[in-house]
């Protein structure tokens, strides 16, 4: 049985994009449930060192060579890896959270339909973000 899925379709691409985007929200939104219950996370400082430098380094270097000073690209670079460092934490911390019985604390009702309002979310942020930047690429 061979299962090839056509990424032509805008349909499948649209389903695709927004309910990846829709499960990292409810991870990361159970991952701040997690952290603020137990008031740490559960992902090792230098991991989260290390997500930080890297994502740092290649911001840096992406905002740099798109016209951005010395200074600038840093700032950038900065923003850009404490944003990614902390999401990636919060995710992390969901999916331990999840796994770990949050699901049944919570209720499948209540996560599916959390799930859902994220996959709307989604879309409405994928649509805006292609009309702001449909000139730009």
């Amino acid at each position: 049985m061979n299962m090839d899925i056509n990424t032509e379709n805008p349909f499948v691409q649209a389903l695709a994009v927004s309910t990846t985007m829709a499960v990292f929200m409810v991870g990361v939104a159970f991952g701040l449930m997690s952290m603020a219950k137990s008031g740490s996370t559960p992902v090792p400082m230098y991991v989260m060192l290390l997500i930080f430098a890297v994502i740092f380094i290649a911001g840096s270097v992406y905002f740099e060579s798109r016209g951005a000073d010395y200074m600038g690209s840093l700032v950038g670079g900065s923003i850009v890896s404490l944003t990614a460092t902390f999401s990636a934490t919060a995710f992390f911390s969901g999916i331990k959270y999840a796994i770990e019985g949050g699901i049944t604390e919570i209720g499948l009702d209540q996560i599916i339909s959390a799930l859902a309002l994220c996959m709307i979310a989604s879309m409405l942020m994928i649509r805006v973000l292609q009309h702001k930047f449909k000139d730009s690429f």
